[in-house]
């Protein structure tokens, strides 16, 4: 259904261009605006396909009626029509995407020549949007993205309905059959293969690329790269015969075997390779990854380059002794001892080469104990963990993919940096926090006691631990203090109340009214009542 706009500001010329025989060319429905000010308004409310409109109109012309269409309605089609055939004109009208630029006056017949020449590269445009083959060619492009997610989705579980399963294997044109027999093979990338991520991602794109050429011939496959990092690959042999299956088994080893060897002599890198039980396609799969990952990560880094068979279960190895032997890292973070704390990652870690527990369940034990120390300390300080890193921390960082002790090195490293920085800010800060608390408790408790015991109970700080803090950062012993204040509050009410000096001893914390005018002349060699005569006119 096309839907046409006629604007001009000359009612004659509006009424005989919607005089036309516009249903004759398709355009069902015509509205018309007398000025591009109302054309504008008419649009946020109506669906239009195409804009007829003059080029001078006061208020908004014509060519700035274009330019809110562009901007706003970019699927609209202008029109533009003028009795000036200046070049100026006609480049303007281009740039504000109008589809032609026709010269007043103009014969009926032209116009509506025009409007459904216009109408019809509408119908086309909209075709080509919404084809099948469109459609075909963005599955096409997003094949690989969409046949990764659905295996990732089958190997962590996600429920499907077998024929919403089925119907997404045929589109995807995947080979693999319900009821099948399967395999998982997992790669796990060691040295050699480059530092940065681009490299990494290049360097398995070519480990894929051979992986997939050496199996083609006896199986079908299908690859994706899980949560913690490993190329996957599905197997299906490609034989269903059992017999002739179970001969080419034999054969996967060797597969590895050149597998390992590609990738050595044209990438210079190594790669350990697991070979999974065999299982039932789809119900076996998710059983079948995960004893394959739970054996995998058994497999210390250090021993790289090897195949392993999940028919062949390794024993879990003993934790970490140096990561809890006391004091522990939330101990020594708590206490601020962050070079202890490095020093107890670095003894982690060297226990770990030394007695090769570099494993991923031993490496995830690591980042997980490090994590909830940091969080703790955060939280101790009423802090989250950005705020006491100073926002420096990435909080993106996934901990699965921290497998490797030297990533884990590496980002416990950089936030130990961030948290010792953050928490030195912090013990700066609080420090001039407490200083305020005390002088805010001296100051609402003048006339009680304000010994050092009852301040350091008000603080929860030890008498001595107290005194000394105050003394290093304030220069003055916390009595020194009180005592200078006491006096500065005493010369001020002494020259601006008439309050007796008895009772001012009193506020003042003075039980013995003599003492404090002893002190009092100590400060200023005068009296308390000498000091308010001298201000006395």
């Amino acid at each position: 259904m096309t839907q046409l706009l006629l604007v001009d500001d000359e009612p004659v010329i509006l009424k005989s261009m919607i005089a036309n025989d516009w249903p004759g060319i398709g355009v069902e429905q015509v509205f018309q605006a007398a000025s591009g000010l109302e054309a504008a308004e008419l649009l946020k409310h109506t669906p239009i396909d195409i804009v007829v409109t003059d080029i001078r109109m006061p208020g908004m012309d014509g060519l700035q009626l274009c330019k809110h269409i562009q901007e706003h309605y970019p699927h609209t089609k202008c029109i533009l029509l003028s009795g000036y055939g200046e070049f100026e004109y006609a480049q303007q009208a281009i740039r504000y995407g109008t589809v032609n630029y026709l010269l007043k006056p103009i014969k009926d017949e032209e116009l509506l020549a025009e409007v459904a020449r216009v109408r019809t590269a509408i119908q086309q445009e909209w075709e080509e949007i919404g084809s099948l083959e469109q459609a075909r060619q963005t599955l096409h492009v997003n094949l690989p993205l969409l046949k990764s997610n659905l295996l990732n989705d089958l190997l962590a579980g996600v429920s499907t309905s077998p024929n919403a399963l089925n119907e997404r294997i045929h589109e995807y044109g995947l080979p693999f059959m319900t009821g099948s027999d399967c395999a998982v093979m997992m790669i796990r990338m060691e040295d050699g293969f480059g530092r940065t991520p681009g490299d990494a991602l290049l360097y398995e794109f070519a480990v894929h690329n051979i992986a997939c050429e050496i199996l083609h011939a006896h199986y079908d496959t299908w690859t994706c790269k899980d949560a913690f990092g490993y190329m996957i690959f599905l197997l299906q042999n490609k034989k269903k015969d059992r017999e002739v299956a179970l001969e080419q088994e034999k054969m996967l080893d060797k597969a590895v075997h050149d597998l390992q060897l590609k990738v050595s002599g044209y990438l210079k890198g190594c790669i350990s390779v697991l070979i999974s039980e065999h299982g039932e396609f789809p119900e076996g799969v998710v059983e079948l990854y995960h004893k394959a990952l739970n054996e995998f990560r058994k497999v210390p880094r250090s021993e790289q380059g090897v195949i392993i068979k999940a028919l062949e279960p390794r024993a879990q190895s003993k934790s970490l002794s140096a990561l809890y032997s006391p004091p522990g890292f939330t101990q020594l973070l708590e206490a601020g001892r962050f070079q202890d704390a490095r020093a107890k990652l670095n003894a982690v870690l060297e226990e770990m080469q030394a007695k090769q527990l570099d494993t991923e369940e031993h490496t995830m034990e690591v980042a997980y104990t490090l994590m909830n120390a940091f969080l703790y300390t955060a939280h101790l300080q009423n802090k989250t963990l950005l705020e006491l890193s100073g926002w420096e921390v990435d909080m993106t960082a996934d901990l699965r993919t921290l497998s490797r002790s030297d990533r884990m090195l590496e980002w416990a490293t950089k936030l130990l940096d961030c948290i010792e920085a953050g928490s030195t800010r912090e013990f700066r800060d609080g420090k001039s926090q407490l200083i305020s608390k005390i002088h805010r408790f001296i100051e609402a408790h003048l006339a009680n006691d304000v010994s050092l015991q009852t301040i350091a109970d008000h603080v929860g700080l030890h008498p001595v631990y107290l005194s000394a803090l105050y003394k290093q950062e304030m220069n003055e012993n916390i009595s020194e203090y009180i005592m200078r204040y006491r006096m500065d509050k005493a010369r001020v009410l002494l020259g601006t109340t008439d309050i007796k000096i008895y009772e001012l001893a009193s506020q003042l914390g003075f039980q013995n009214p003599p003492y404090f005018s002893k002190l009092f002349k100590h400060y200023y060699g005068v009296t308390p009542q000498e000091y308010r005569d001298r201000l006395t006119p």
